[in-house]
């Protein structure tokens, strides 16, 4: 579903912008794609080739023109499922940020595309599994919290977000990392909006994993999500998903240089469940 937030903006003047926090591991997928104008298709059919990106059948994957009339959720899945073909709208941000995860986390995508298929077999049109329903909020929504520590993480899975992201501010900025996995996230952070909100994915890591690069990490966190999503039992573990409003952030909005930012209640909110870390 394509964000009601998203603002406008064309892909040249969003290239042309200082890059944020919130899309630093784009930058090294970003280096390869136009930056006067949208991606074509043959753009995105061009990295997929180069980075050997594969469905789970192993065929190479292709980013095509949507189809007349649109398909269900399920068909576009079972299309890049069957055939390796993803469809596609031009100049949209949509299926532009889907097209960077496919590139950026080709296993897990890989795996949710294949999931959706399987758990879909025996769903009606308009009903999906608790299975589909997570894998929907992680690959629409996703946003991978890894922490070196585990107060962080408590604080998160707590809803405490003054105490985290202001109290504990430089231990989030030293040794916590927010990277976005779901594309309708990612379009939602193009404006930032008042709420915007990530389904957080927790990931206890050594301290070592900060000394990586950019492009190492992305590789881990790939390669970590499928571990995720290979376990049913935590998929469908209620509160195993934790809201994060990544405008608390330290470093994705200006607003939150400011204590007092933190005791908007209609952002953040002190919530009732916990989430698992993974």
């Amino acid at each position: 579903m394509t964000s009601p937030s998203a603002p406008v903006v064309d892909w040249p003047a969003w290239r042309a912008r200082t890059p944020a926090l919130s899309t630093a591991p784009l930058a090294a997928l970003l280096g390869d794609l136009p930056h006067d104008r949208w991606p074509l298709h043959a753009d995105w059919t061009r990295l997929a080739a180069a980075r050997q990106l594969v469905n789970t059948r192993g065929m190479p994957l292709r980013f095509v023109p949507p189809s007349s009339p649109a398909p269900s959720a399920l068909d576009f899945e079972r299309r890049i499922d069957t055939r390796g073909e993803v469809e596609t709208r031009p100049a949209c941000w949509h299926d532009a940020f889907h097209a960077c995860a496919w590139l950026l986390f080709p296993h897990a995508k890989a795996r949710i595309n294949a999931m959706h298929v399987a758990e879909g077999r025996n769903d009606s049109p308009n009903r999906r599994s608790v299975v589909r329903n997570v894998l929907t909020l992680i690959d629409e929504g996703g946003l991978m919290v890894v922490a070196a520590d585990a107060q962080p993480l408590e604080l998160l899975r707590g809803f405490r977000w003054h105490e985290l992201f202001w109290r504990h501010r430089e231990q989030v900025e030293s040794a916590m990392d927010f990277v976005i996995f779901g594309h309708a996230l990612h379009e939602r952070a193009l404006g930032l909006h008042h709420g915007a909100t990530g389904r957080g994915v927790l990931l206890k890591v050594d301290h070592s994993w900060f000394a990586m690069s950019q492009e190492e990490r992305v590789r881990d966190l790939d390669r970590r999500l499928c571990a995720v999503l290979d376990d049913r039992q935590l998929l469908t573990t209620p509160g195993f998903i934790q809201p994060v409003p990544i405008k608390g952030i330290p470093g994705w909005a200006p607003e939150n240089l400011v204590e007092d930012y933190y005791f908007d209640t209609t952002q953040f909110c002190t919530g009732r469940r916990a989430a698992r870390a993974c």
